[in-house]
């Protein structure tokens, strides 16, 4: 890939060597990545307590980016307070609504029965304040932890290095999956699971996989598609390529495994968008003398691949009744508190006084829709806040030149986990959330740096030569020509 403008080699080892704060942030990325994927149950103790200690790292990171970076970083804190703004807000409506827990007992007897007191509208609540500042604390802090991504990184150079161990990091999870299913397992390894067979590798739902598998199946596509435009590519063979790309297929293919329909689907349907855009790039580009059986394999894969996303969007089971009930449910429960919600974890504990005759006393923790369970959690204050700060940096993007691959091909991962919120839950597995963050912070930064000098894209830009008519001494900045007499 070649750079805008040439620079000295010296320039380049400094832009391209790791700071302290870059080598702290890329070492905490990598051991956050191994331990949500490998402990995929998405309530553990300890897993939300790790996350919470890490993510209270993030000012220490942030200092010493301040102290240690060679360039301009006068947009450092302003830029941090401006990201991290929707975590404080939630983690603030968290704390105002311990104040008031609608959840109340009624003795009789040797009976113990629960009721909903009258709340106030215009104060947030808590129904599960004893159980749920573990989970709201530790995304939040994951939250903080990830925003340096946004942040800290200086050059390509760090992407180019960190993105390879999570790809490889996420196939071995999926490879170890396959296995499993080969093995026949009957529960994921480090978890008690869910009790039923629908799980895959450590995760005990297999559609949080299906999420966790259509993010990391765009980012191997999108380094594979990379590896192509360096200027000193010795050809798609001979380069990393090859892994990526077959690292990226494994990951799509697992939707063929995944028991549960839409989240397979829209994971086959991502592969095979990914593998047709690579299809399109070697039949565009010539120069690589295997342009044409890359761009046919790939093809191929991706038309196999389509036919099996459409085939899993019409099974039968696709439109679950109890799935319906429970989105039911929280659409009751959004219209008794529709400002604040009922706080973070309530769904549970709220689903049997709005749950339908159906589930006949079942128990549920999610609404089978992240965006239902946020407006029944969050109400119109998070929605608006979480949707706003998302535009925002989505629009932002968009105002910019839109010839940044790499950042539009990430982008397409976060999409597809977008479209599964709709009609799944995957933002209740810690591993997706993570993913997410990582790879959407990271294609912003991307085209950051892509875009800008990379002494200028933290730097306020303040103007180094005052204009002439505020000048008190005299100044020539015109071109002299210099006449022999």
């Amino acid at each position: 890939m070649q750079d805008p403008s040439p620079i000295l080699p010296r320039d380049k080892l400094l832009r391209d060597s790791f700071t302290p704060a870059e080598a702290t942030l890329f070492g905490i990325v990598l051991i956050m990545s191994c331990m949500v994927a490998w402990l995929g149950d998405p309530r553990s103790f300890w897993l939300l307590g790790s996350l919470l200690i890490i993510g209270c790292l993030t000012p220490v990171i942030l200092k010493t980016h301040e102290h240690t970076h060679p360039f301009f970083v006068d947009l450092l804190w302003p830029k941090f307070w401006i990201c991290s703004a929707p975590a404080w807000a939630l983690a603030l409506q968290f704390v105002i609504g311990l104040t008031q827990n609608p959840m109340s007992t009624i003795h009789i007897g040797d009976l113990v029965y629960h009721t909903i007191d009258p709340i106030q509208l215009w104060r947030p609540i808590s129904a599960a304040d004893s159980s749920a500042w573990l989970t709201i604390f530790a995304y939040c802090a994951t939250y903080l932890m990830l925003t340096s991504l946004y942040i800290v990184p200086k050059s390509r150079s760090f992407f180019e290095r960190l993105f390879p161990w999570l790809c490889l990091g996420a196939v071995l999870v999926g490879v170890f999956g396959y296995i499993q299913k080969g093995l026949g397992l009957t529960k994921p390894l480090f978890t008690t699971g869910t009790g039923a067979n629908d799980f895959f590798a450590f995760f005990p739902y297999d559609g949080h996989w299906a999420a966790f598998a259509s993010l990391w199946c765009c980012a191997c596509i999108a380094m594979t598609l990379l590896s192509t435009r360096y200027d000193d590519n010795p050809g798609f063979i001979n380069s990393n390529g090859p892994w990526y790309l077959t690292g990226g297929t494994l990951l799509g293919a697992t939707g063929f495994l995944v028991q549960a329909p839409l989240p397979a689907a829209i994971l086959l349907l991502t592969l095979s968008a990914m593998l047709l855009i690579v299809a399109v790039e070697f039949i565009a580009n010539s120069k690589d003398p295997h342009h044409k059986s890359i761009a046919l394999c790939s093809g191929l894969t991706a038309c196999l691949s389509f036919a099996g996303g459409i085939f899993r969007c019409f099974q039968d089971n696709t439109l679950n009744a109890d799935a319906t009930s429970l989105r039911i449910a929280a659409i009751d429960m959004f219209k008794d508190s529709p400002i604040f919600g009922w706080g973070i974890d309530s769904y549970e504990k709220l689903l049997p006084f709005y749950s339908s005759d159906m589930l006949l006393g079942q128990r549920s923790e999610r609404a089978a829709s992240d965006l239902l369970q946020f407006l029944a959690e969050f109400g119109l204050f998070g929605l608006v806040l979480t949707f706003s700060y998302l535009a925002a940096f989505i629009i932002r993007y968009l105002r910019g030149p839109r010839n940044v691959r790499l950042s539009n091909h990430l982008f397409i991962g976060c999409g597809s986990v977008g479209l599964l919120a709709l009609c799944d839950t995957p933002f209740m597995s810690p591993a997706v959330f993570f993913s997410f963050l990582v790879i959407f912070f990271s294609a912003l930064r991307w085209a950051d740096i892509s875009r800008s000098k990379v002494d200028e894209v933290d730097a306020s830009r303040p103007k180094l030569v005052t204009p002439e008519s505020q000048r008190r001494l005299p100044f020539f900045n015109q071109q002299y020509t210099e006449k022999e007499k």
